[in-house]
């Protein structure tokens, strides 16, 4: 399990991260088969450290029948940070890098909370998340051509947010053979050229609010009213299946590529100004939704080093009214420098083992206590 993460309140982080783990131990200890040593190489038990530089995007779309499209996208930043695996544990701390993010003049000021929890186990390949992010930028329009203010170069809007929340999970067929960890989690090494279907399914909840239309007034001709949004709500669930490859040169040498497609059905709630841009009109919906996710990494593995790159992105869209859609887009792309150590962590082992057995008591006695009928608490 990994998890990057930055917030002023950790217990709901905690409390994910103990579920995670007991449910990560739990599904251990009941499918402990090795991998196939011919193809794969396990170095989850010992300690993997890293250093890693990344940038992540998280931008949405409102998609024209004609025309352009309104793209808001937030001011992405390049961190840099440490890490460290053990027994099926990640944990990456990342900041913000000096100099190279100081464009705030040009792109408005995003700030934003990212959860993230990727389970990685020998048999399954899971991802939670739960993200904020506040303040975007439209891309491909100039403050002039639409008689915007100029808070910054680029049009800005600082009260456009949004939520997100879900998980996504599946299934590594041949497991025996094939890695998922190795390329993305760096704690395995994929000696030789091996793929597997991926088949599961996904949910997910998304939100957006905004003061006003996110459809500026010199674009609207271009929407209709229902989609002409200040907040939208949308949840969907369904099915995904697809495929992912490693292809090994010379035993250390690698790219991964993994496509994942699935589709469902996504409940939207609208809310849109009216023509006097006081009333606010409502339209709730069932519609179709879909999901793509596609995963890439390339680089030089060893019994001891990893250099390379990994690249992450989850692409959601939901069918509006006339075939208009609103899609967003996550991704996150990481250099990594790796190194693994014959260690084993005294500490970890004990704390990963108390966890399993007090694990449930102590979420049980985090979690407030329940009021009686009255809801008054006598």
């Amino acid at each position: 399990m990994s998890a990057t993460f930055a917030a002023r309140s950790f217990l709901p982080i905690l409390l994910l991260t103990a579920m995670t783990v007991c449910a990560t131990r739990a599904t251990a200890q009941k499918h402990k088969e090795p991998f196939d040593t011919l193809y794969v190489r396990d170095y989850s038990h010992i300690l993997t450290g890293r250093f890693y530089l990344s940038t992540k995007d998280n931008a949405f779309a409102l998609r024209s029948r004609g025309g352009r499209d309104l793209v808001y996208r937030p001011n992405n930043q390049i961190n840099w940070g440490l890490g460290a695996s053990y027994r099926a544990l990640t944990l990456n701390i990342g900041i913000r890098m000096p100099v190279v993010n100081d464009n705030d003049d040009e792109f408005g000021r995003t700030r934003y909370l990212d959860a993230q929890a990727n389970i990685l186990t020998k048999r399954t390949a899971t991802n939670l998340f739960l993200q904020v992010f506040r303040g975007y930028h439209l891309r491909g329009y100039t403050n002039a051509e639409l008689r915007w203010p100029e808070l910054a170069q680029r049009p800005y809007r600082p009260d456009v947010r949004q939520f997100n929340f879900g998980f996504s999970s599946l299934r590594i067929t041949n497991n025996d053979r094939f890695s998922y960890r190795a390329s993305f989690n760096q704690d395995a090494w994929q000696r030789k050229s091996q793929g597997s279907w991926l088949v599961g399914g996904y949910m997910t909840y998304f939100g957006m609010r905004a003061d006003s239309s996110i459809v500026p007034t010199t674009e609207q001709e271009r929407f209709t009213p229902e989609v002409s949004i200040r907040r939208g709500d949308f949840f969907d669930a369904g099915p995904m299946g697809g495929y992912v490859y490693t292809f090994v040169f010379k035993e250390h040498w690698f790219a991964t590529v993994s496509a994942v497609g699935g589709a469902g059905i996504a409940l939207q709630g609208l809310y849109y100004p009216l023509g006097d841009l006081v009333s606010e009109g409502q339209r709730n919906d069932a519609g179709a939704g879909y999901r793509f996710q596609w995963r890439a990494g390339a680089g030089y593995n060893s019994a001891r080093h990893y250099v390379g790159l990994s690249f992450n992105q989850e692409r959601v869209g939901y069918f509006l009214q006339d075939q208009q859609r609103f899609t967003w887009n996550v991704y996150n792309l990481r250099f990594n420098i790796v190194r693994r150590f014959n260690t084993r962590v005294g500490f970890m082992d004990r704390g990963i083992k108390w966890l399993r057995k007090k694990g449930p008591a102590i979420i049980e006695q985090a979690l407030p206590p329940e009021l009686p009928e009255n809801g008054t608490g006598e």
